[in-house]
């Protein structure tokens, strides 16, 4: 009975009616690859596999030019509340000789099977839910060191059977990134980037034909990416993240930035066979704190990276650990 209580409780989140930071379809804002998670959640101004299409589409310009990658990923959410709650992301990426970067991804979200009851108690049976997004994105560069980033999405929710249960939008995500050496600076070697993007810019979630109290988590983000080193023995990279929520920006702005998210991390690679990576993030934009190190590493073979890592939870659901681990396996060819 706890366990139902707490799952009905999550899905009214999700399902929210707009007060303070909360959005809908929140479960779009679960950030995904593995690798990225490892430092913190900081990823904006790096953006160079398959999950640039999420992080920031200008990345994709900078794709590897002689490779494409998939990335897929799996992970339990909140296994602290329930087994059948997991997250699924498939990302792709390739280069286009000439134009940019091309990718996209498939985003799943299961929130489980739910029990119905009547008023009276009764058990009238189960119902599944779950939410999809389909994301298209490209990026170019329009300037030596400078890409710019568009990505369109439709967005499917699916929490109830019944039409006041399914809900549709679509989206636009904005990026932009600037790359530059150090040298051209005269503050020594390395590169520094810089990136924002603006996500899921769109009209509110449509349940059974209403919108109203639905926003989409629209999202700002800006990062900066510092890589000191990066030779064939090893390369050093560090990376910090901003993001904030914006869904009551009527409000105020001082009210809407008094709730963010905040990384900062750093990715080592030996002989780009193995990486180690560690950060920290503090998340004020729920309804409890998510604060806590991150940790992460990664394995690289004959075109295969398998990764791993380990994000803190929030307090009230440390019971059965303080971690979260997530998994993803990317694929070069």
């Amino acid at each position: 009975m706890i366990r139902k209580m707490l799952i009905i409780a999550v899905l009214l989140a999700l399902a929210s009616v707009s007060f303070g930071s909360t959005a809908s379809v929140i479960w779009m804002t679960i950030t995904p690859g593995a690798r990225p998670n490892g430092m913190g959640e900081a990823f904006t101004a790096l953006a160079d596999d398959a999950t640039a299409s999420y992080w920031n589409p200008a990345g994709l310009a900078f794709a590897d030019t002689s490779r494409q990658e998939l990335t897929l990923q799996h992970c339990n959410w909140l296994p602290q509340l329930a087994d059948d709650l997991y997250y699924e992301y498939l990302g792709y990426a390739r280069h286009l000789s000439g134009w940019g970067g091309i990718g996209g991804n498939i985003t799943f979200m299961s929130m489980g099977e739910q029990q119905e009851t009547s008023e009276g108690g009764i058990n009238l049976g189960e119902f599944y839910s779950y939410g999809v997004a389909l994301t298209g994105s490209f990026g170019t560069e329009v300037a030596p060191g400078v890409s710019v980033g568009l990505g369109l999405k439709f967005i499917y929710d699916h929490l109830y059977y019944q039409d006041s249960g399914k809900g549709t939008s679509f989206a636009a995500d904005l990026g932009v990134l600037y790359r530059v050496q150090m040298e051209e600076l005269g503050l020594g070697n390395g590169r520094l980037q810089v990136g924002a993007a603006l996500s899921n810019l769109g009209p509110n979630m449509s349940y059974g034909g209403s919108s109203e109290n639905n926003p989409l988590p629209r999202t700002i983000r800006t990062g900066l990416a510092y890589i000191p080193m990066d030779t064939e023995l090893t390369r050093l990279t560090i990376v910090a993240d901003y993001s904030k929520l914006l869904t009551n920006v009527d409000e105020g702005l001082g009210t809407e930035f008094n709730e963010n998210k905040w990384g900062a991390g750093a990715e080592f690679w030996y002989y780009d066979l193995l990486a180690l990576r560690a950060g920290y993030m503090h998340d004020t934009e729920g309804m409890s704190v998510i604060s806590g190190p991150t940790f992460g590493a990664g394995l690289q073979y004959a075109g295969f990276q398998l990764d791993m890592s380990f994000v803190p939870v929030e307090e009230n659901l440390q019971g059965s650990g303080k971690y979260n681990n997530k998994y993803s396996l990317s694929v070069r060819f």
